[in-house]
């Protein structure tokens, strides 16, 4: 397996996603929800590895 050069990292929560992207180098909030999330989603046309860490039951 070849890990891609740029990797996100997902904390999930109810009502919020903080993301942080490599490649930006800057940590943003978005609500956890279908319009946020795929308008997120649409920036990454590259190969990325995303990593998701749940909070509490999430």
């Amino acid at each position: 397996m070849i890990i891609p050069l740029r990797c996100v990292g997902i904390d999930v929560s109810k009502q919020y996603l903080d993301i942080f992207d490599e490649g930006l180098g800057v940590p943003e909030r978005i609500a956890n929800a279908t319009q946020a999330i795929t308008q997120i989603a649409a920036r990454w046309r590259c190969d990325v590895l995303v990593v998701f860490e749940a909070t509490g039951v999430y």
